[in-house]
């Protein structure tokens, strides 16, 4: 589910792509939930789903992982 084990990949769905796009473009919570008429607690609910894809615990780890993974 997570990882996809040929390429050792991390899978993410389309809409956690672009949170992630907009997390790494500095986008605060309420922002991105405006933006993708979310609530808040969705994208929190997001952000806590790509921690645990990636299997970090802050924001600099994940964006440092997705960039090494060449997702963003």
């Amino acid at each position: 589910m997570e990882l996809d084990e040929a390429t050792d990949k991390i899978s993410l769905t389309d809409k956690e792509v672009a949170i992630l796009r907009l997390i790494a473009a500095g986008q605060s919570t309420n922002r991105i939930a405006h933006s993708m008429s979310l609530k808040p607690s969705t994208v929190m609910w997001y952000r806590k789903r790509l921690h645990m894809k990636f299997k970090v615990h802050n924001m600099a780890e994940l964006l440092y992982k997705a960039i090494e993974q060449k997702i963003l």
